[in-house]
């Protein structure tokens, strides 16, 4: 039959009433959508098992360190720890909600545990005197000055810093990555989108040619087409994907979070030696 009725198919020839050509442009729509959240979905999968191995492996590293500190610490330091066990468990508390992505100052959470400890543990060194506020909040504010736990709390600031920024912003970037696919991928198509869909898809079955395939280029021009707002965010992905792999190549090498992660409970120890070894010598300066 004369194909005048058609209302996206050339109107020459044709085997499809109006009906049909409906009926393919809907079947055609819906499947290019199904396509796209298909693609989306399993680009959506990679983002989230990347999350999800590289959040369990930090979490390892910190879940690690506190358990070597509640093992390690009772019969090392005795009621040193015992009596100020609040204190560490704020800190690695402290640590995951950064991690985790509250809005935490790293760096004021660091020096609000360090000033906390100085104070319980300094009274508790040194039960042969009656030390007074005026006197803790005097040391306190010479610390910098006295370096009562050594230069452990400058390093250890300065490099856990690095790393929580690092690894917050590498477990943050697969989350965003993972939203950005799943939006784009639900976009809804534009008419003139679904046009060129269907005589993609479906008109060569209006003129009996249901098995002649077209070709590469006519497929990838009705695709680019169709994804034009989406290919707008080429650059800005790229720009995602990049700083990703910067990230991670800090994270394996200059930030070295295996290492600070996996030993903070060792550099707490030592901080604590420290503080035992100059206790006399602060006491005299304060």
């Amino acid at each position: 039959i004369l194909g005048e009725h058609l209302r996206i198919c050339p109107q020459g020839y044709t085997c499809c009433t109006s009906e049909m050509e409906e009926n393919f442009a809907n079947k055609s729509r819906s499947e290019f959508e199904a396509m796209m959240k298909e693609a989306g979905r399993s680009v959506q999968a990679i983002l989230t098992a990347q999350h999800r191995s590289f959040d369990s492996y930090f979490q390892d590293l910190l879940n690690k360190s506190e358990k070597a500190l509640y093992d390690a610490f009772p019969s090392i330091y005795g009621e040193l720890y015992t009596q100020n066990m609040k204190v560490f468990k704020d800190l690695y508390s402290e640590l995951r909600r950064y991690y985790r992505g509250s809005n935490i100052n790293l760096e004021e959470a660091l020096n609000e545990f360090w000033t906390r400890l100085l104070e319980r543990l300094f009274k508790l060194m040194n039960p042969q005197y009656h030390i007074t506020d005026e006197y803790l909040d005097c040391m306190v504010k010479h610390a910098e000055q006295h370096k009562p736990f050594g230069e452990v709390p400058r390093d250890l600031k300065v490099k856990a810093t690095r790393a929580f920024i690092a690894a917050r912003s590498y477990a943050q970037g697969f989350l965003v990555g993972s939203d950005v696919v799943k939006k784009v991928s639900q976009v809804s198509l534009s008419h003139e989108c679904t046009r060129a869909i269907m005589k993609l898809m479906y008109c060569p079955h209006c003129r009996g040619m249901s098995s002649v395939k077209p070709c590469n280029n006519y497929c990838l021009n009705v695709v680019k087409g169709c994804l034009a707002n989406q290919a707008d965010l080429n650059t800005e992905w790229k720009y995602l994907m990049d700083s990703l792999a910067v990230v991670a190549d800090r994270i394996d090498g200059p930030y070295n979070v295996d290492t600070v992660i996996g030993t903070i409970h060792m550099r707490i120890a030592e901080a604590i030696s420290n503080l035992q070894e100059n206790k006399d010598s602060i006491t005299a300066k304060v």
